[in-house]
């Protein structure tokens, strides 16, 4: 290239394992940069643009089992990102702008089953949300806005039978909440 110097790099652990290497054009991280554990196990497999991260992006866990893939773009998390469980089930997935989540995150438990599923807005919870129990059935479900509860949310025991119904104004509890037993609605308290 003219005008421009290009080299790989290395740096090596004090035992002399490899750490990472990757090329460098004019002293800034350029391309495929690759990172290891101090056993030869890969860390992360990066790419770079001037310094900057750019493009697909991978982690690795001691073990070598991927724990996460993200896209980049001038150094800003963008587009889908996915997130992984120690046992390699899917953590959480959704998408970034702008280094903030955006549109839809899925949140999963350990076992596989749904955590949380809703909608993000310049990073903050903003739309429909659902909580769920670890055995997979809803827990609670309703609006968040700005991240807090706004409008009327259920909430529901283990069993998927509804326990609980009341209303949120901006994170608080308004009005008539109901409690419900054997699928009877019985007034509970007003706030």
């Amino acid at each position: 290239l003219v005008g421009s110097e290009m080299c790989i790099r290395d740096s090596f652990y004090t035992s002399g394992a490899l750490k990472a290497f990757g090329q460098l054009q004019n002293d800034l991280k350029q391309g495929t940069w690759k990172y290891f554990y101090d056993n030869g196990v890969p860390n992360a497999v990066l790419q770079y643009n001037m310094n900057e991260l750019s493009g697909e992006q991978y982690y690795y866990a001691p073990n070598g089992q991927l724990i996460a893939q993200e896209y980049w773009e001038n150094d800003l998390l963008q587009d889908s990102a996915r997130y992984y469980h120690p046992n390699g089930n899917l953590e959480k997935k959704g998408v970034y702008k702008d280094g903030l989540y955006v549109g839809r995150w899925v949140f999963n438990y350990e076992n596989g089953k749904p955590r949380r599923i809703g909608m993000y807005e310049k990073g903050l919870p903003n739309g429909s949300w659902q909580f769920f129990h670890s055995n997979g059935n809803l827990n609670q479900s309703g609006i968040l806005i700005n991240g807090k509860e706004d409008g009327e949310w259920s909430y529901f025991d283990e069993d998927g039978e509804m326990t609980y119904q009341g209303n949120w104004r901006k994170g608080e509890k308004v009005g008539q909440w109901y409690f419900y037993r054997r699928g009877t609605k019985k007034k509970w308290k007003k706030f």
